[in-house]
């Protein structure tokens, strides 16, 4: 029987936004050159948008809970969220970091800025997860929606191990748009949180091939 390699790579990162007043002076900013490349891939779109009830009954359900602290098996029941809205503002943003991933797995975008920059200013709250692995091994899809949904709920993990359980169980978020993209049978997804909702009208799954222009460093 051939061996299973799978490689699968996670990480999460919570950003809050926080307004600072009073403030006399400001650093220089440096701006470095960057250029344009082009990444091919195919969106699942329907797909990652199905994560979405996956995770509202995660944050309303018995499994609503993480460590308390790292080394300690106590747990911390969250109770009370509010079920999260799909925002086809934070989708866009998601697919756009799917497909920015594919070139730097990071929450530091290519281009050197953070990802929180593809947020309108709107947004007081704002998070990512993201994954990747090997897809397909034998008919079967390592990297599909319920799998990707178990990676990230990160049952048996320690508390260190929990910060995207944490993410999703995160609450001061109200909303969620997800994405799938694959590049060379590996997919890439993401998870784009926020709150307030934007007001962006729903659009259609994207479902096909798409070639995505990616702004990176020199």
């Amino acid at each position: 029987m051939k061996k299973r390699l799978i490689r699968i790579l996670v990480s999460a990162l919570v950003l809050v936004a926080m307004t600072i007043s009073d403030v006399s002076w400001a650093p220089a900013q440096v701006y470095a050159a960057t250029s344009t490349v082009k990444v091919k891939g195919k969106y699942y779109q329907s797909d990652a948008r199905k994560m979405k009830k996956m995770i509202n009954n995660f944050r309303t359900g018995d499994e609503a809970w993480y460590y308390k602290t790292e080394g300690s098996y106590e747990t911390v029941v969250v109770e009370g969220l509010g079920k999260l809205k799909y925002d086809y503002e934070l989708e866009k943003i998601a697919m756009q970091r799917a497909a920015e991933i594919t070139v730097c797995f990071d929450h530091t975008r290519p281009n050197g800025k953070s990802f929180s920059s593809l947020y309108p200013s709107t947004y007081k709250y704002m998070g990512e997860n993201i994954a990747m692995g090997t897809s397909r091994f034998m008919g079967r899809d390592f990297m599909g929606t319920e799998e990707t949904m178990e990676l990230w709920k990160e049952t048996d993990e320690s508390y260190n191990g929990q910060g995207h359980r944490r993410n999703m169980l995160y609450r001061n978020y109200t909303s969620v748009g997800i994405a799938c993209f694959e590049v060379d049978g590996v997919k890439y997804w993401v998870q784009e949180f926020g709150s307030p909702n934007s007001k962006a009208g729903k659009t259609k799954a994207c479902n096909k091939k798409k070639t995505v222009k990616v702004e990176v460093l020199e």
